[in-house]
């Protein structure tokens, strides 16, 4: 059997352990997630629960300050893999380690030190005195929460150079299971809402940290973060691929945490329950890409370094193939029945408008066909235009939400995002992609 063909299966045989466990894995997460929402919308009620959905927006904003390291290294590490480079690994694994380590503990100097002066009821929008009192507390637990995942976090990108990703995915199972533990505990018990917050959240840093563990205890010893193994030249390499990232990250945060943001401050947090139960549901329609595609970016850029591109083009069509049938089905069934779904899911407050639907769905599918091009274009490291075309794409998309949402509510803020979308991303991704595939 020829080299080309061994790699071929070995890659298949890593994207289908990945997608089985993540079946597994994200499964139990989406089950997990599913069963959440209705137990906190009924629990906190519309208001409270809006809060909570702004804060865990507003945190997500935070996670572009690594500053695409992450994004970085997975193809760092799948380079290194394909070489079978066990040195080389660890020391970026390590360089990435303590440099985002460094980040995280500038973040926490930054914000004890400005946190006196930020009032975060009034950013939010938040008028009911008890709740304005917890709005500061729950932001602090959430931050908190977060500086810890930033570095651990890094655990899940390891194991996915190493086409390894069905550990990461048991690991995060067990998180999973974990947070609906803690938020039944804490609606049992009558806590705080920012108690929740932490608790929800923090249980998939203790997933991260066992993972991490487990990796450089049992599986990959050789893979020990040590400062040693810090490598002082691949901290410009680091950064010169990462400053890339960071761009479509932070247009990825714009068009995944700025809608409840633009909603709450400009209409209430109340109204951001409806829009956010609905975006969450019609986000299980990509389930499927949500299981595979983490295990095809360090399969494709493998692929890439050893120079099989029919493996690249073969696999690029069976997924988009099978992208189409997945949204043809889930859209038609949210189309139809969403609003009853949604009622019987998390209540009658959580019941969106019929336009609001079809909104959405002609979004997630927008974002499913963008979602395979953009893995594709991460994976081959052409980033670049990628970046820029975000970078544009997320400035449309916040001023024409700002705009829209204040003559059209909350449809405004999603026409705004799918205007921009298909004007700055989708046809220079469509040419992007076609030139990989013609090994251009």
């Amino acid at each position: 059997m020829n080299e080309a063909l061994q790699r071929s299966q070995k890659r298949y045989r890593g994207i289908a352990a990945a997608a089985l466990s993540a079946f597994f894995g994200k499964g139990i997460g989406l089950l997990v997630n599913a069963a959440t929402v209705p137990i906190t919308v009924r629990y906190l009620g519309a208001e409270s629960y809006g809060l909570w959905i702004t804060i865990s927006s507003a945190v997500a904003m935070f996670f572009v300050l690594d500053i695409g390291i992450s994004s970085t290294l997975t193809n760092l590490i799948s380079e290194a893999y394909a070489k079978n480079d066990r040195e080389r690994a660890a020391a970026y694994f390590a360089t990435a380690f303590w440099v985002i380590v460094g980040i995280a503990a500038c973040f926490a100097v930054a914000g004890w030190l400005a946190w006196p002066y930020l009032h975060w009821a009034s950013i939010f929008h938040v008028k009911e005195p008890a709740l304005a009192l917890a709005t500061s507390r729950t932001m602090a637990a959430a931050f908190i929460v977060f500086l810890v995942a930033l570095p651990t976090g890094l655990i899940t990108k390891v194991l996915a150079g190493y086409q390894e990703l069905h550990t990461a995915n048991f690991f995060a199972a067990g998180g999973s299971i974990l947070s609906l533990l803690v938020v039944v505990a804490v609606v049992y018990l009558r806590g705080s809402l920012p108690l929740l917050v932490a608790g929800y959240a923090g249980a998939s840093v203790v997933a991260n940290i066992a993972c991490l563990l487990w990796m450089c205890l049992f599986s990959k010893p050789w893979m020990k973060p040590w400062p040693a193994r810090i490598h002082p030249g691949f901290i410009g390499q680091i950064f010169h691929s990462g400053i890339q990232f960071f761009g479509i990250q932070v247009a990825g945060f714009v068009v995944f945490s700025s809608d409840n943001l633009v909603i709450s401050h400009y209409l209430s947090p109340a109204q951001v329950t409806p829009y956010s139960v609905t975006w969450r549901l019609v986000g299980y329609i990509a389930a499927i890409q949500t299981l595979i595609f983490p295990a095809l970016w360090p399969a494709y850029s493998e692929a890439y370094t050893s120079g099989h591109l029919d493996w690249i083009r073969s696999t690029y069509r069976h997924v988009r193939r099978v992208t189409a049938a997945m949204l043809t089905i889930g859209c038609v069934v949210m189309i139809l029945f969403g609003q009853s779904m949604i009622r019987l899911w998390a209540g009658p407050e959580a019941v969106p408008g019929e336009l609001l639907i079809w909104l959405m769905c002609v979004w997630i599918v927008i974002y499913a066909v963008t979602t395979n091009q953009s893995c594709l274009m991460g994976a081959t490291s052409r980033i670049k235009s990628q970046a820029i075309a975000s970078l544009l794409g997320a400035a449309a998309n916040l001023a024409l939400s700002i705009f829209w949402v204040k003559t059209m509510g909350v449809t405004g803020v999603l026409a705004g995002t799918i205007v921009a979308y298909l004007t700055f991303i989708v046809v220079p991704q469509v040419f992007e992609v076609r030139n990989i595939l013609r090994g251009r």
